[in-house]
């Protein structure tokens, strides 16, 4: 009788089979134990066992200090053969470390006795691999997926070329066009010299055209870091450059997205710091509200992720895996290989793939370890340069990453298949993308075609001939998806860093364009003006709240673009509408129908509105009374300093504007302005789920309307009221 390691089951299919414990399924799990226990197998002669213990050691560095008892190991492999859709067969054996965390005394949150590990993502994520050859004392252990060292060797520029063949071949809304627009100036990385240098090309202007000369060109999305090492034009420099920039001069990010774009057959390559004169304040302000036609008329954006400073590099040295000596049982020696799995993390949602965009988790990923590995997806610009580029290649710590308008790609070939983990990946471009590809349809265009170009140049006057009232009558499902998506984006930008306050509503300008066909409306400093929900965002945290440190391109109150720090939530949908209005001045005079980077002033009529007086209930707690009825608020800043300032016992306008879903009333908190009696600033939007009168028991929200306005006894009739109006800067 063969005897079997009740931990491991040997790592033998066979065994497994056996012992009755096989099943047809995608994903088997071998083992779910302590690593006491594991070591215990180890020792007690499990060669199997051994090798786990040892590959996990090897990487002990990651829970140094942990006590062994509170670190749970599992493993699986998986079988993926005849599998419709799904990629190649991943031979190797997944294994996941998972430890509870510690509190300050060294002790383990929860039962110490408590085997069972929370459910998320583990702490540790190992593979087992054999070599090429397959050969391993283990059935359950096999190939590995090769990951490149180097995109320039070992094979790197083949798989980085097969990833783009997989996005061109199978995914029509990535497919480009045979001739695009240049920028207006671009690097010319191909030069006759036999020197590595390239030199700053100024395309040809056809002005029957209204473009630049036609070319293929490639883009490099970075951080710049502290900006010392970044390589800049300036009026200075801009001579010099058209005639050489020498290769020494360049930072070695720069450096090797040149390699890289000369290996990828390219010529022309735009680099923000170096094609845009960076000493002129005009021509950078009007590359920023057109970096749409840039990044979504390049062929490829190649993305610095893992890169903070323009200094590091594009292509991050990767840790190698580690080897194991293994023997079988007639003592024949083996290599086995372990290093940890590819992480996805910043790449991942954290909910389950299927979830419709009205159940998505927002912001996707926001703490400081989603990012830890992949700065540069922590950018607002470079956001805004993944949504709207057909496909980014991104350059990670551990492999290249191909992100387009319908997939995601990956060279351990794992990121976008729910096999090996059921969250989803970040879905928000590829619904970008669908929504542009709709109205590419519609139009009967090709992607990326030059005449949507002078479209987006001419929305303006589009714009300007669409009435709020048509729009009103014409909201169809494919706008409220729009709307929706618009303001998941604007979640996800306003969770990211910008350097300079006053890019706020710049760098997200070309995602607007292309939501302008879809929504067809006027966009004031953020706002859609035909959705007066668009007015009901909210900081998801006001104590990290403030505003601007300049409003030098004139944000009003009203915008969420007014409030820096925190992410933006909106509230898109309602149950009832309060007779509350709202109209742009300058829209009327229509030639400022499109203006995305600064706002004047908006009215808002209303039916529903209370002279409220402020509270200070504690440290960021406050509350609204009238009639000795109290509601809780949250101001957009908190504590209210600056314009924002609010005193205890200070006399406020309380705006309703609707009844949600959530049986929850939601409206807009104003404060008169100090310098204009006549004007009003926003200072927070409040939410009533619940009113208390004195000292007795809350009751529910439309418990308010009978509070505060005993006048109106028919709620249907709001419009034929009185109405209220403010003017809101």
């Amino acid at each position: 009788m063969v005897s079997v390691c009740t931990t491991c089951k040997g790592l033998q299919q066979h065994f497994r089979a056996l012992s009755g414990a096989m099943h047809d399924t995608e994903q088997e799990s071998w083992l779910n134990t302590s690593l006491p226990s594991l070591r215990r197998s180890s020792n007690g002669g499990c060669r199997a066992c051994a090798v786990l213990l040892q590959g996990i050691l090897l990487h002990h560095d990651r829970f140094a200090g942990v006590r062994e008892e509170d670190i749970r190991i599992t493993a699986e492999s998986f079988n993926l053969s005849g599998t419709a859709g799904k990629q190649s067969t991943q031979d190797h054996l997944s294994v996941e470390v998972r430890w509870k965390k510690q509190d300050s005394n060294g002790c383990c949150d929860g039962d110490e006795h408590e085997h069972e590990h929370e459910e998320g993502y583990p702490n540790l994520k190992l593979e087992f691999f054999t070599d090429r050859d397959g050969q391993s004392p283990f059935s359950v252990i096999g190939r590995g997926r090769h990951i490149s060292e180097n995109p320039l060797r070992d094979g790197g520029l083949a798989t980085a070329r097969g990833l783009i063949k997989e996005c061109l071949s199978r995914h029509s809304r990535c497919r480009h066009t045979l001739s695009t627009s240049l920028p207006r100036r671009v690097l010319d990385v191909l030069q006759d010299d036999g020197s590595k240098s390239v030199r700053l090309h100024e395309a040809a202007w056809d002005a029957d055209a209204q473009r630049y000369e036609f070319g293929e060109f490639l883009t490099l999305s970075h951080c710049w870091g502290s900006g010392k090492s970044v390589l800049k034009t300036t009026s200075e420099t801009l001579d010099s450059h058209k005639k050489k920039i020498p290769w020494s001069d360049l930072p070695k990010t720069f450096q090797d997205a040149v390699m890289l774009t000369r290996a990828l057959g390219f010529r022309w390559l735009w680099i923000d710091s170096l094609c845009i004169n960076q000493s002129d304040i005009a021509e950078k302000l009007e590359a920023s509200v057109h970096m749409d036609r840039i990044f979504a008329n390049s062929f490829l954006t190649i993305a610095a992720t893992s890169a903070a400073d323009s200094k590091d590099g594009l292509f991050q040295a990767k840790t190698q895996p580690f080897k194991i000596q293994a023997t079988d049982s007639k003592g024949s020696l083996y290599k086995i290989y372990v290093r940890e799995q590819p992480s996805h993390y910043s790449f991942k949602a954290p909910f389950d793939e299927g979830a419709h965009m009205n159940d998505w988790e927002l912001p996707f990923n926001s703490s400081a370890e989603a990012y830890a590995q992949t700065p540069l997806l922590k950018r607002a610009w470079a956001y805004a340069e993944r949504l709207v580029s057909p496909r980014v290649l991104h350059f990670t710590t551990s492999e290249m990453i191909l992100e387009c308008r319908e997939a995601y790609q990956c060279e351990c070939g794992r990121i976008d298949n729910a096999i090996f983990d059921s969250r989803t990946t970040d879905s928000v471009k590829q619904e970008f993308a669908r929504i542009i590809a709709e109205n590419v349809e519609r139009r009967g265009e090709l992607p990326n075609g030059n005449r949507n170009n002078n479209r987006i140049d001419s929305v303006a006057l589009q714009l300007a001939s669409t009435s709020l009232n048509d729009a009103a009558k014409d909201i169809t499902l494919r706008r409220e998806e729009a709307i929706q998506l618009w303001s998941y984006i604007v979640t996800e930008y306003t969770s990211r860093d910008l350097t300079y306050d006053e890019d706020r509503l710049v760098a997200i300008v070309g995602v607007a364009k292309a939501f302008a066909e879809s929504l067809k409306s006027g966009y004031i400093a953020g706002q859609w003006t035909f959705s007066t929900l668009g007015l009901l965002w909210h900081p998801s945290d006001s104590a990290r709240s403030r505003r601007p440190k300049a409003q030098a391109n004139n944000v009003p109150s009203w915008s969420w673009a007014s409030v820096e720090g925190s992410p933006i939530f909106f509230d898109n949908s309602m149950a009832m509408d309060l007779a509350c209005t709202v109209s742009f001045p300058s829209e009327r005079a229509r030639s400022q129908a499109w203006s995305p980077i600064a706002g004047d002033t908006l009215e808002i009529t209303a039916a529903m509105v209370a002279d409220v007086t402020f509270r200070i209930d504690g440290t960021h707690e406050y509350s609204l009374v009238k009639g000795g009825v109290c509601v809780e608020f949250k101001p957009d800043i908190s504590p209210p300093r600056g314009e924002d300032s609010i005193v205890s016992g200070q006399s406020l306008i309380c705006v309703l504007v609707s009844m949600t879903f959530r049986s929850s009333i939601i409206g807009l908190v104003l404060q008169q302005s100090k310098s204009n009696a006549q004007l009003y600033r926003r200072v927070g939007r409040f939410e009533c789920y619940e009113c208390q009168r004195d000292n007795e028991e809350p009751e529910d929200a439309e418990s308010l309307f009978e509070y505060w306005f005993p006048e109106v006894e028919d709620m249907t009739q709001l419009d034929e009221g009185p109405l209220r109006s403010f003017i809101v800067v």
